[in-house]
C-alpha cells in the first residue's frame, strides 16, 4: 500500500518524470505568477499606500505555502532514485540550486517581518527563477539553445552584417552632420547610439539628421535596419522548426 510520504512525492516530483503534470505541481505554477504579480505591485508606491497591508498579508500566505512546499520536498527527497537515505538525502536535495532558489524566494518575507528595506521587495522577484522547475520549461529552453546551436554560424554571419552596417552608417552620418550638430552627431561614439536605434527600427526620435545628406544616410539604414531584423529571426524560426521536428521525431520512436 502506497503511504502518504510516497503519494507527497509522485505529486511533487512528477515533473521530473514522463507522467503528467501534477494539480499540486499546476497548483505550485500558479501560485508562482500569483507571487511575482504581488513583488512586481509592491513595488508601486501607490498600491503600497493604498492596499500595502492587504499586499503584505498575501505575500504571507504564499511564502508560508512555498515554506510548506519546500519542507515537503526535503521530507520526500530521500525517496527520489538513486538519493541517499534519511538526513543524507535530504541535504542533498537542500544544497541543489532548485532548492537553494526555492530558500532565497521565501527569506525576504521572513526578513520583511524585522526590515522594511526597498531592496527585500526585489529580491522576491527571484520566485521568477522557480518558473524552472517545468518540465515544458526545461523543455523550451532545450529547444531554444538547439535551435541556436543549430544555426549558429548562420547567426554569426547576420551579426557580422549588422554590425557593419550600424558602424558604417554611425561614421557616414558622422561625416554628414558631425559639424551641425555637434551635441548628438559630433563623434562616431555618438552616432553610435543613433544608428543602433535606427538599425533595429526603435526610432525614439531624440536624435535625427536635418541635412539632406544626413536624411539619405538615415533611409539607407533604415532600410538596411529591415534586412538586420529579419535575417536573425528567420534563422531562429528555421531553427526551432528543425528542433522541434527533431524532438517530435525522437519521442515518436
Amino acid at each position: 500500500m502506497i503511504t502518504f510520504r510516497e503519494k507527497v512525492f509522485h505529486s511533487l516530483d512528477a515533473e521530473d518524470s514522463n507522467k503528467k503534470t501534477t494539480k499540486a505541481v499546476k497548483s505550485i505554477g500558479v501560485l508562482i505568477v500569483f507571487s511575482i504579480g504581488l513583488a512586481v505591485l509592491a513595488t508601486e508606491p501607490v498600491v503600497r499606500s493604498s492596499q500595502g497591508d492587504l499586499v503584505a498579508k498575501l505575500d504571507i500566505a504564499v511564502a508560508s505555502i512555498f515554506f510548506a512546499e519546500y519542507l515537503a520536498r526535503l521530507w520526500v527527497a530521500p525517496l527520489k532514485n538513486g538519493a541517499r537515505t534519511g538526513l543524507r538525502g535530504a541535504w542533498d536535495y537542500a544544497i541543489t540550486p532548485l532548492a537553494i532558489l526555492d530558500l532565497i524566494a521565501i527569506v525576504p518575507t521572513i526578513l520583511g517581518f524585522f526590515s522594511h528595506l526597498s531592496f527585500l521587495r526585489i529580491i522576491r522577484l527571484v520566485r521568477l527563477g522557480r518558473v524552472g522547475r517545468s518540465k515544458h520549461f526545461r523543455k523550451s529552453i532545450k529547444l531554444f539553445n538547439n535551435a541556436f546551436s543549430a544555426k549558429k554560424e548562420a547567426l554569426q554571419i547576420s551579426a557580422i552584417y549588422s554590425g557593419v552596417v550600424i558602424i558604417i552608417s554611425s561614421i557616414l552620418m558622422y561625416l554628414a552632420e558631425g559639424s551641425i550638430q555637434r551635441e548628438d552627431f559630433g563623434s562616431i561614439p555618438r552616432c553610435l547610439w543613433w544608428s543602433v536605434v535606427t538599425v533595429t527600427t526603435v526610432g525614439y526620435g531624440d536624435t535625427y539628421p536635418v541635412t539632406a545628406i544626413g536624411k539619405l544616410i538615415a533611409a539607407l539604414t533604415a532600410i538596411c535596419g529591415i534586412a538586420v531584423i529579419a535575417i536573425p529571426i528567420g534563422i531562429i524560426s528555421a531553427g526551432f522548426t528543425d528542433a522541434l521536428g527533431s524532438e517530435t521525431s525522437k519521442e515518436d520512436s
